[in-house]
């Protein structure tokens, strides 16, 4: 595989994975909330990547395997394995994506309770 396309991939997952703790970060929660959020997340997305890995791995055994009595992989087969990372990398980023999210819903949500709160302690 070539530095660019190793570069693209691993720029995006860096990528998803600073984007997701920045929809983090800008959550209104509290320094430990956010900090416990954080080390949830990043745990997280060190678990999805470390099985990413291990797929790829796999992936790249079995394409080694089938094509163990040439010098290197066909075309087909580095298509099909760059394919593969690229879609693993895209159903990384939209889970990070959709969980940055609900924790912006949830954040709304207590924002919107508390504010009610207020309005009633007020009257």
């Amino acid at each position: 595989m070539s530095n660019e396309r190793t570069n693209g991939i691993l720029g995006f997952l860096a990528g998803a994975a600073v984007g997701a703790a920045l929809g983090v970060l800008f959550a209104p929660r509290s320094g430990k909330e956010t900090r416990d959020r954080i080390r949830s997340k990043a745990g997280e997305a060190k678990d999805e990547l470390d099985d990413l890995i291990e797929r790829a791995q796999g992936e790249w055994s079995k394409a080694k395997g089938r094509a163990a009595d040439a010098a290197s992989m066909t075309k087909d087969e580095v298509t099909d394995f760059v394919r593969f990372l690229f879609e693993e990398g895209r159903d990384l980023k939209d889970r990070l994506g959709r969980d940055a999210a609900e924790s912006a819903e949830e954040a709304a949500a207590r924002a919107k309770k508390a504010a009610e709160n207020i309005r009633h302690s007020a009257n």
